[in-house]
């Protein structure tokens, strides 16, 4: 077939051709995972995950279909790596939810040890919020959180995009994720 990409051919030619595609389409595969990502590592690997998988897939790809067939499994990809990310970032939202509306609680009634532990705990995370996060991602997580607004809502009063506040939203849950993760026993 002489009109595909990559054919059933030997091992060394079949090297040629991928090298080719790779060279050929890396830089418009980047930049889609990128915009839709929002991140240049996880846009990278994205890409290589495609290249990875069509490297082990025996389906002959056509010239004229290729970079349509390239950027489907790239978008894919990414929102594949989106929903995963949206689920973990839904389990830290509500763990994080559930600490935050602890902090706010009265405190008037006589303390356990565990609640006082806890307490300290919801403080050392307010104050990491405050202190250690950049003013725009302490910002998008303290309305998110204590005002309860949505993204579109944030999207809407800071004037950045909805991308921009999940961008702010899973970095400052991840650092936080990251911090705190030895002091809950």
């Amino acid at each position: 077939m002489q009109d595909s990409v990559i054919e059933n051919q030997s091992l060394s030619q079949r090297e040629q051709q991928f090298k080719e595609l790779f060279l050929s389409e890396y830089g418009r595969m980047y930049k889609t995972a990128y915009i839709l990502l929002g991140n240049e590592d996880e846009a990278k690997d994205a890409v290589q995950d495609v290249f990875a998988k069509l490297w082990t897939d025996t389906r002959i790809l056509r010239k004229e279909t290729t970079r349509t067939f390239l950027l489907t499994c790239i978008r894919n990809r990414c929102l594949n790596i989106i929903a995963r990310k949206n689920e973990e970032l839904k389990v830290m939202s509500e763990q994080l939810a559930t600490a935050l509306s602890m902090a706010r609680a009265d405190s008037s009634f006589p303390l356990s040890h565990s609640s006082l532990h806890d307490e300290e705990i919801i403080e050392a995370v307010n104050r990491y919020v405050d202190e250690q996060l950049t003013p725009q991602t302490s910002r998008v997580i303290k309305m998110h959180f204590d005002e309860n607004k949505s993204y579109k809502d944030i999207s809407n009063k800071l004037g950045i995009s909805l991308s921009a506040v999940n961008k702010h939203i899973v970095q400052g849950l991840r650092k936080l994720r990251s911090t705190f993760k030895d002091r809950e026993a």
